[in-house]
């Protein structure tokens, strides 16, 4: 499968592919991986220091103060798919993620019809997901964060959603994207730790994660 992969707030994709070496590793070795860096300068993200260079940029792919820089990061992002895909899945953290789901919605309010047979992406691999922009909300000015209980279940494909019990700084995210995809598609496995993807430090969360990564892709190859 190709994958698509966005970094979360404040890394950027060299940081991202560090951060997810060891479950890729642990992944059928025929994947291939596309990292894509955002274009909006910011601080680093808590807790990179030991992984980040001298010289590192730190990036995201919108400033979240600005709607329109949140809706231009969506068209950018669908652009992107538009002109460099297909690609089979997404394999993205944080805010990342939200991008991600995001434009899944967006595909599916300008053609239902078109994105419940050909989907943007035919799974979905989310790392301490955030909470989506609604791209009807951020497109006409009115933005609004989707939940379950406002939205439903609106992603109907194969998903997989690793987040950390322990997470102080988004605990959020994770379980809120989760319920908005189809509870009959999903595997969820939460970890010990915070906002982080599991690493070599603690291997059995590594081998769990790519167990769930792993009925994800299965699903979407049934399909």
């Amino acid at each position: 499968m190709r994958f698509l992969c966005l970094h979360g707030m404040g890394t950027n994709s060299r940081i991202y592919e560090m951060q997810t070496a060891a479950i890729r590793y642990g992944l059928d070795s025929q994947h291939t991986y596309e990292f894509i860096d955002g274009t909006v300068p910011t601080v680093a993200a808590h807790g990179i220091e030991s992984i980040a260079g001298p010289n590192e940029q730190f990036l995201q792919y919108s400033d979240p103060e600005s709607l329109e820089s949140v809706a231009k990061a969506l068209y950018d992002l669908e652009k992107l798919v538009d002109e460099e895909g297909p690609f089979d899945g997404v394999m993205a953290f944080s805010s990342g993620a939200a991008l991600a789901a995001s434009l899944m919605v967006h595909k599916l309010q300008k053609d239902p019809e078109k994105e419940r047979l050909n989907p943007v992406f035919r799974c979905a691999i989310f790392f301490s997901g955030g909470p989506p922009e609604d791209p009807l909300g951020a497109i006409s000015g009115q933005r609004r964060r989707m939940d379950f209980e406002s939205d439903g279940e609106v992603i109907k494909i194969p998903t997989a959603h690793i987040w950390g019990a322990n997470d102080q700084l988004y605990p959020t995210f994770g379980p809120v994207l989760s319920k908005l995809c189809c509870s009959d598609l999903r595997s969820d496995y939460i970890h010990d730790g915070g906002h982080e993807i599991p690493g070599p430090k603690d291997p059995k969360a590594v081998i769990k994660a790519v167990h769930v990564i792993n009925r994800a892709i299965e699903r979407a190859l049934i399909d």
